[in-house]
């Protein structure tokens, strides 16, 4: 030890010279350097007894640890009787640093049970001497060791002070609450199979994303912000240690009804990567006093139990954003209107005029009803010629696989032909489960509905015209062949090549124009879209005789600018196709002129770069 040094409680004063001894008899013979030290002796007078001394650089709760580590781990399976725990905090009269020691008096029941604690001391000294060492490694081995819930929170406590004394302007003391918050709200299986560290990373991770989408929404508030980290994660489960995929998320809500939950976070996983599905139990949503944002937690793991490879967390963690913001779902009120009865008449009317000779089709409505929180319904009007041997409508809607979805509102004959062929008029009513026709971002697809209303129909009554339809079923027919056409590229964009599709103007012309000309304009469209390139974008292109030009902008005001400059032009409706798309914050307008006269294709195409550049 060199000089001999006069030992000072922590709070000034000297020791008592049994106390000075202690720490002066675990010294001897070694230097301050080489703390932390452990040493047990038995004691004379009490064979059954065995005190065990530590004296180590200062370290908050590090007596709690010592304690903890002993009474619980020294003895496997049984928790060992401490007779006396005494702690103070010292330092030297020569030195700065404050030091502590602890001394446990253990009792034990029998010589057997002493002698085992003895043998097992010398594997637990290596494990005390390290966590006192460090508040890292503490951690570490208490949670191998295995902590009950109080145990836990204490330590997350510690880890959150840590972090908020060590980062200051990133971490505040209002975490705290958030902690208190998680605590309370988080099952007990969620957190009893979750390690302190990896609790504490959730809260932290959070955190800092609120923070952020508060900073970036005061810059830009209009603007869709999305944070999102993936990390491999460890939980304990019955059968040991489990790896899984953490999935940590933060978004800002543009409208007053915008939704985003497990559901919605798993479909665009899916997308990314098929055959994922969440850990149960392991959903977490932060909840705050701020409605727009929205941070959440949520650990997936792949169906055939395998682990995630690097390549998929990074192919996962640079794709998930694009796919969330896809998904946001529009929460609408139920569309309720009352059905027009003079209107079923006027339907019905017009339906029977069209039957004319004995051959004519059976003529068919559809009209869309209402929209509940689950189901769509629509009113379907038939009127078809009865013949000798027709059978009953009730007879054949019974074959339909719409089961109780259907039901014969009322059935009445409105006319005949000849005088000898009655013309027939059913009103039917049918609802749809609303889930069965559901886009990628939850819109309820009407389209979809119908067209699938419409072959069931027909599936039991037979062909049919379908009086107001007749576009739709065209549309669908150059809608399929354009898919065909884009092969690939439509199963990797199917919401973007529907809305492509859908904002054609004029709308004739998606019936009528060839499905390879659109499959032009939609590769230019995805390939802006995947540039990644910012501000405002121009490209053009000639092929089939035909102009094609794909512009993409932020501004919302440049496009009624660009299109009063395509007005001036006065070029005939049938000669211009037109597209406009919203992805995210920026607008994209495409157009195909269709007039092969290069003279007039040149004059459309300098129109388009002057209206941009006059934005600029």
């Amino acid at each position: 030890m060199g000089k001999k040094r006069r030992i000072v409680s922590s709070c000034g004063g000297r020791f008592q010279a049994p106390t000075e001894a202690i720490v002066a008899g675990v010294l001897k013979g070694c230097s301050i350097e080489e703390l932390p030290i452990l040493e047990w002796t038995p004691i004379d007078k009490e064979p059954l007894q065995l005190s065990l001394t530590l004296v180590c650089p200062h370290r908050q709760n590090v007596a709690k640890f010592f304690y903890e580590m002993v009474s619980r781990w020294l003895i496997p399976g049984k928790q060992v009787e401490v007779a006396l725990h005494f702690s103070t905090n010292f330092t030297f009269s020569d030195a700065d640093e404050h030091y502590t020691l602890s001394e446990l008096i253990l009792s034990f029941e029998n010589e057997d049970q002493k002698m085992l604690a003895e043998r097992n001391l010398s594997f637990l000294k290596r494990e005390i001497l390290m966590g006192v060492s460090s508040f890292y490694h503490a951690t570490k081995i208490l949670e191998m060791k295995g902590l009950n819930i109080d145990e836990k929170t204490s330590l997350i406590q510690e880890n959150i002070a840590r972090l908020v004394r060590r980062f200051p302007k990133t971490f505040d003391y209002d975490l705290f609450q958030e902690m208190q918050q998680f605590m309370v709200g988080a099952k007990q299986s969620f957190k009893a199979i979750r390690e302190p560290t990896h609790i504490s990373r959730i809260l932290f991770t959070l955190y800092r994303f609120r923070k952020s989408l508060k900073q970036q929404i005061s810059v830009e508030p209009s603007k869709r912000h999305v944070f999102v980290k993936c990390r491999k994660s460890l939980i304990h489960t019955p059968f040991g240690k489990k790896e899984v995929l953490s999935l940590y998320l933060g978004i800002n809500f543009l409208k007053e009804h915008e939704l985003f939950e497990e559901r919605h976070l798993l479909s665009a996983l899916s997308h990314l990567l098929p055959g994922v599905q969440s850990v149960p139990d392991s959903y977490f949503v932060q909840e705050g006093e701020d409605e727009e944002l929205n941070t959440l937690y949520l650990e997936v793991e792949k169906e055939n139990r395998r682990q995630f490879s690097m390549i998929e967390v990074v192919q996962i963690e640079r794709g998930l954003e694009d796919e969330i913001q896809s998904r946001i779902e529009q929460l609408v009120p139920p569309i309720f209107m009352p059905r027009n009865e003079e209107e079923v008449m006027r339907n019905i009317l017009a339906l029977s005029q069209q039957l004319r000779y004995l051959k004519d089709l059976p003529q068919m409505v559809i009209s869309f009803d209402e929209q509940t929180s689950s189901e769509l319904a629509f009113t379907v009007i038939l009127v078809r010629l009865v013949h000798s041997d027709t059978r009953s409508i009730q007879e054949q809607l019974a074959r339909s696989s719409l089961g109780p979805n259907l039901s014969v509102d009322r059935v009445k004959v409105v006319g005949s032909l000849h005088r000898k062929y009655p013309k027939e008029a059913t009103v039917i009513r049918v609802r749809l489960p609303s889930e069965n026709f559901l886009r990628k971002d939850y819109s309820v697809d009407l389209f979809e509905a119908r067209l699938y209303l419409a072959e069931q129909i027909q599936l039991v009554i037979g062909d049919v015209r379908d009086y107001n339809g007749g576009m739709i079923a065209k549309q669908n027919e150059n809608f399929l062949q354009l898919k065909q056409e884009l092969s690939s590229t439509a199963l990797k964009h199917p919401l973007l090549l529907q809305n492509f599709f859908h904002a054609i103007f004029p709308v004739h012309l998606s019936t009528t124009l060839d499905p390879k000309l659109l499959k032009t304009l939609f590769s230019m469209f995805i390939d802006m879209c995947e540039s990644g390139k910012e501000g405002v974008a121009l490209e053009s292109q000639t092929q089939e005789s035909c102009l094609f030009v794909m512009t993409k902008f932020q501004d919302f005001s440049w496009k009624q600018k660009i299109f009063s400059r395509v007005e001036q032009l006065s070029l005939p409706s049938n000669e211009l196709l037109s597209v406009q798309m919203q992805v995210f914050d920026s607008i994209y307008l495409g157009f195909i002129y269709l007039n092969p006269e290069v003279e007039k294709q040149q004059t459309f195409l300098e129109a388009i770069p002057e209206s941009l550049s006059c934005f600029v």
